[in-house]
Protein backbone atom coordinates (compact mmCIF):
# COMPACT_ATOMS: atom_id res chain seq x y z
CA UNK A 1 0.00 0.00 0.00
CA UNK A 2 2.60 2.52 0.76
CA UNK A 3 4.44 1.76 -2.10
CA UNK A 4 1.46 2.31 -4.01
CA UNK A 5 0.97 6.33 -2.65
CA UNK A 6 4.30 6.94 -3.31
CA UNK A 7 4.37 6.01 -6.47
CA UNK A 8 0.85 7.95 -7.35
CA UNK A 9 2.51 10.66 -5.50
CA UNK A 10 5.40 10.58 -7.39
CA UNK A 11 3.25 10.54 -10.58
CA UNK A 12 1.23 13.85 -9.47
CA UNK A 13 4.72 15.32 -8.76
CA UNK A 14 6.21 14.56 -12.51
CA UNK A 15 2.67 15.90 -13.71
CA UNK A 16 2.72 19.38 -11.77
CA UNK A 17 6.45 19.90 -13.14
CA UNK A 18 5.45 19.21 -16.67
CA UNK A 19 2.54 21.96 -16.24
CA UNK A 20 4.30 23.97 -14.89
CA UNK A 21 7.12 23.84 -17.45
CA UNK A 22 4.89 24.02 -20.05
CA UNK A 23 3.33 27.49 -18.28
CA UNK A 24 6.37 28.86 -18.03
CA UNK A 25 7.63 27.89 -21.30
CA UNK A 26 4.55 29.59 -23.32
CA UNK A 27 4.95 32.25 -21.09
CA UNK A 28 8.37 33.34 -22.11
CA UNK A 29 7.22 32.38 -26.17
CA UNK A 30 4.24 34.65 -25.30
CA UNK A 31 6.89 37.79 -24.00
CA UNK A 32 8.95 37.58 -26.64
CA UNK A 33 6.64 37.46 -29.52
CA UNK A 34 4.92 40.92 -27.84
CA UNK A 35 8.35 42.55 -27.21
CA UNK A 36 9.25 41.52 -31.08
CA UNK A 37 5.83 43.24 -32.32
CA UNK A 38 5.89 46.71 -33.75
CA UNK A 39 4.48 49.75 -31.27
CA UNK A 40 2.76 51.01 -34.79
CA UNK A 41 1.26 50.28 -37.29
CA UNK A 42 2.23 52.25 -40.72
CA UNK A 43 -0.39 52.11 -43.86
CA UNK A 44 1.78 53.19 -46.96
CA UNK A 45 0.48 56.23 -48.74
CA UNK A 46 1.71 55.44 -51.52
CA UNK A 47 2.69 59.45 -51.87
CA UNK A 48 5.87 58.81 -53.89
CA UNK A 49 7.02 61.12 -51.14
CA UNK A 50 10.99 60.32 -48.88
CA UNK A 51 12.07 62.83 -46.60
CA UNK A 52 15.63 63.09 -46.28
CA UNK A 53 17.27 64.66 -43.25
CA UNK A 54 20.87 66.18 -43.79
CA UNK A 55 22.24 65.61 -39.96
CA UNK A 56 23.57 68.79 -38.19
CA UNK A 57 23.57 72.44 -39.47
CA UNK A 58 25.02 75.52 -38.78
CA UNK A 59 25.98 75.89 -34.91
CA UNK A 60 26.40 71.98 -34.62
CA UNK A 61 28.88 70.72 -36.99
CA UNK A 62 28.80 66.92 -35.49
CA UNK A 63 32.04 65.38 -35.65
CA UNK A 64 34.84 67.63 -36.52
CA UNK A 65 38.01 66.00 -37.92
CA UNK A 66 41.56 67.52 -39.40
CA UNK A 67 39.60 70.46 -40.24
CA UNK A 68 36.64 68.17 -42.06
CA UNK A 69 32.52 68.96 -40.73
CA UNK A 70 30.36 66.44 -40.52
CA UNK A 71 27.56 68.52 -40.92
CA UNK A 72 29.08 69.66 -44.64
CA UNK A 73 29.24 65.74 -46.14
CA UNK A 74 25.92 64.98 -44.76
CA UNK A 75 24.46 67.92 -46.43
CA UNK A 76 26.57 67.00 -49.46
CA UNK A 77 25.45 63.57 -49.39
CA UNK A 78 21.58 64.12 -49.13
CA UNK A 79 21.64 66.58 -52.20
CA UNK A 80 23.30 64.21 -54.10
CA UNK A 81 20.41 61.62 -52.50
CA UNK A 82 17.87 64.06 -53.51
CA UNK A 83 18.87 63.91 -57.05
CA UNK A 84 19.29 60.65 -58.06
CA UNK A 85 16.29 59.88 -55.84
CA UNK A 86 13.96 62.61 -58.25
CA UNK A 87 15.57 60.67 -61.21
CA UNK A 88 13.58 57.79 -60.39
CA UNK A 89 10.43 59.89 -60.00
CA UNK A 90 10.19 60.11 -56.01
CA UNK A 91 9.38 63.70 -54.64
CA UNK A 92 11.86 64.63 -51.84
CA UNK A 93 11.55 66.72 -49.08
CA UNK A 94 14.65 68.05 -46.97
CA UNK A 95 14.71 69.17 -43.66
CA UNK A 96 17.47 71.52 -44.59
CA UNK A 97 19.07 72.91 -47.84
CA UNK A 98 22.28 74.94 -46.34
CA UNK A 99 23.87 75.11 -43.75
CA UNK A 100 21.43 75.68 -40.82
CA UNK A 101 20.47 74.52 -37.78
CA UNK A 102 16.51 73.94 -37.41
CA UNK A 103 15.72 75.04 -33.85
CA UNK A 104 14.39 78.58 -34.83
CA UNK A 105 11.55 76.25 -36.44
CA UNK A 106 10.26 74.48 -33.07
CA UNK A 107 7.78 76.05 -30.98
CA UNK A 108 8.44 73.34 -28.33
CA UNK A 109 10.72 74.44 -25.07
CA UNK A 110 13.53 72.53 -24.46
CA UNK A 111 17.69 72.95 -25.09
CA UNK A 112 18.62 74.08 -28.77
CA UNK A 113 19.52 70.28 -29.41
CA UNK A 114 16.06 69.51 -28.71
CA UNK A 115 14.27 71.90 -30.50
CA UNK A 116 16.35 71.14 -33.45
CA UNK A 117 15.29 67.54 -32.97
CA UNK A 118 11.62 68.50 -32.81
CA UNK A 119 11.81 70.63 -36.03
CA UNK A 120 13.24 67.54 -38.12
CA UNK A 121 10.47 65.27 -36.24
CA UNK A 122 8.13 68.04 -37.33
CA UNK A 123 8.92 68.06 -40.60
CA UNK A 124 9.35 63.96 -41.11
CA UNK A 125 5.93 63.89 -39.74
CA UNK A 126 3.72 66.44 -42.00
CA UNK A 127 4.69 65.65 -45.54
CA UNK A 128 2.55 62.64 -46.12
CA UNK A 129 5.69 61.06 -46.67
CA UNK A 130 6.47 56.97 -47.34
CA UNK A 131 10.04 56.93 -45.55
CA UNK A 132 12.62 59.00 -43.85
CA UNK A 133 16.64 58.56 -44.12
CA UNK A 134 18.56 60.79 -41.62
CA UNK A 135 22.09 61.10 -43.08
CA UNK A 136 25.19 61.08 -40.55
CA UNK A 137 29.01 60.52 -40.21
CA UNK A 138 30.25 58.41 -37.96
CA UNK A 139 32.78 58.34 -35.35
CA UNK A 140 34.31 55.42 -32.89
CA UNK A 141 37.52 57.03 -30.65
CA UNK A 142 37.92 53.83 -29.30
CA UNK A 143 38.55 52.01 -32.35
CA UNK A 144 40.29 54.28 -35.07
CA UNK A 145 40.22 51.16 -37.06
CA UNK A 146 36.13 51.26 -37.62
CA UNK A 147 35.28 51.60 -41.07
CA UNK A 148 31.83 50.59 -43.86
CA UNK A 149 28.30 52.22 -43.53
CA UNK A 150 26.08 51.52 -40.34
CA UNK A 151 22.25 51.47 -41.07
CA UNK A 152 20.28 52.20 -37.85
CA UNK A 153 16.67 51.38 -36.91
CA UNK A 154 14.25 50.77 -34.18
CA UNK A 155 11.21 48.39 -34.10
CA UNK A 156 8.56 50.96 -34.44
CA UNK A 157 7.48 49.57 -37.43
CA UNK A 158 7.90 46.74 -39.30
CA UNK A 159 8.78 48.23 -42.53
CA UNK A 160 11.74 49.98 -40.88
CA UNK A 161 14.21 46.73 -40.52
CA UNK A 162 13.13 46.22 -44.43
CA UNK A 163 14.36 49.67 -44.90
CA UNK A 164 17.78 49.17 -43.34
CA UNK A 165 18.39 46.10 -44.41
CA UNK A 166 17.96 47.06 -48.28
CA UNK A 167 20.09 50.07 -47.82
CA UNK A 168 22.57 48.51 -45.56
CA UNK A 169 23.04 45.64 -48.29
CA UNK A 170 23.46 48.44 -51.12
CA UNK A 171 25.88 50.19 -48.52
CA UNK A 172 28.16 47.46 -48.04
CA UNK A 173 28.18 46.60 -52.13
CA UNK A 174 30.28 49.44 -52.70
CA UNK A 175 34.13 48.96 -53.76
CA UNK A 176 36.77 51.39 -53.11
CA UNK A 177 39.79 51.52 -54.78
CA UNK A 178 39.27 48.32 -55.57
CA UNK A 179 38.27 46.43 -52.25
CA UNK A 180 35.14 46.67 -50.02
CA UNK A 181 34.82 48.31 -46.69
CA UNK A 182 34.21 46.28 -43.85
CA UNK A 183 30.48 44.69 -44.00
CA UNK A 184 28.03 45.28 -41.31
CA UNK A 185 24.53 44.50 -40.54
CA UNK A 186 22.11 47.07 -39.78
CA UNK A 187 21.79 47.95 -35.88
CA UNK A 188 19.02 48.50 -33.77
CA UNK A 189 19.28 51.71 -32.00
CA UNK A 190 17.25 53.82 -29.36
CA UNK A 191 17.21 57.31 -30.98
CA UNK A 192 15.15 60.22 -30.44
CA UNK A 193 13.69 60.66 -34.18
CA UNK A 194 13.08 56.85 -35.04
CA UNK A 195 11.21 57.01 -31.83
CA UNK A 196 9.22 60.21 -32.51
CA UNK A 197 8.89 59.21 -36.27
CA UNK A 198 5.12 58.72 -37.30
CA UNK A 199 6.87 56.72 -40.90
CA UNK A 200 9.64 53.97 -40.98
CA UNK A 201 12.90 55.47 -41.21
CA UNK A 202 16.35 54.81 -40.90
CA UNK A 203 19.40 56.66 -39.37
CA UNK A 204 22.85 56.13 -42.64
CA UNK A 205 26.00 56.83 -40.77
CA UNK A 206 27.77 56.64 -44.30
CA UNK A 207 31.33 56.47 -43.02
CA UNK A 208 33.87 56.97 -39.65
CA UNK A 209 35.12 60.26 -39.73
CA UNK A 210 37.85 59.03 -37.11
CA UNK A 211 39.33 56.20 -38.99
CA UNK A 212 41.89 58.48 -41.56
CA UNK A 213 41.54 55.96 -45.10
CA UNK A 214 37.43 56.75 -44.28
CA UNK A 215 37.97 60.54 -44.05
CA UNK A 216 40.03 60.50 -47.07
CA UNK A 217 37.33 58.80 -48.58
CA UNK A 218 34.71 60.98 -47.41
CA UNK A 219 36.78 63.94 -49.07
CA UNK A 220 36.27 62.07 -52.04
CA UNK A 221 33.13 63.64 -54.65
CA UNK A 222 33.39 60.53 -56.29
CA UNK A 223 32.95 58.55 -53.30
CA UNK A 224 30.15 60.38 -51.66
CA UNK A 225 28.66 60.00 -54.81
CA UNK A 226 29.11 56.45 -55.16
CA UNK A 227 27.19 56.67 -51.18
CA UNK A 228 24.18 58.14 -52.09
CA UNK A 229 23.81 56.21 -55.13
CA UNK A 230 24.12 53.03 -53.40
CA UNK A 231 21.52 54.50 -50.80
CA UNK A 232 18.97 55.54 -53.42
CA UNK A 233 19.50 51.67 -55.10
CA UNK A 234 18.61 50.59 -51.46
CA UNK A 235 15.12 52.92 -51.23
CA UNK A 236 14.22 51.59 -54.46
CA UNK A 237 14.86 47.85 -53.84
CA UNK A 238 13.12 48.76 -50.47
CA UNK A 239 9.97 50.55 -52.18
CA UNK A 240 9.53 47.77 -54.57
CA UNK A 241 9.45 45.33 -51.80
CA UNK A 242 6.80 46.85 -50.35
CA UNK A 243 4.51 46.33 -52.93
CA UNK A 244 5.02 42.55 -52.72
CA UNK A 245 4.04 42.95 -48.85
CA UNK A 246 0.78 42.94 -47.15
CA UNK A 247 1.77 44.36 -43.29
CA UNK A 248 -1.78 45.05 -42.82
Amino acid sequence: MSYLKILIISRCKIIIFLCITVIVITAIFMFLQIRNLPVSEFIDPNSGIIVIDPGHGGIDGGTTRQGILEKDINLDISQKLKVYLEQMGYKVVMTRENDMSLENLSGKDGTRHQKDLNARVDIINSNNAQLFLSIHGNCHVKNLNADGSLVFFNNRFQQNKTLAYCVQRALNNIIVDGKKRTIHDPVEGNYFLLNNAKIPGAIVETGFLTNEAELRYLMRDSFRDQIAIAIAQGVYKYLVEQKRVDYD
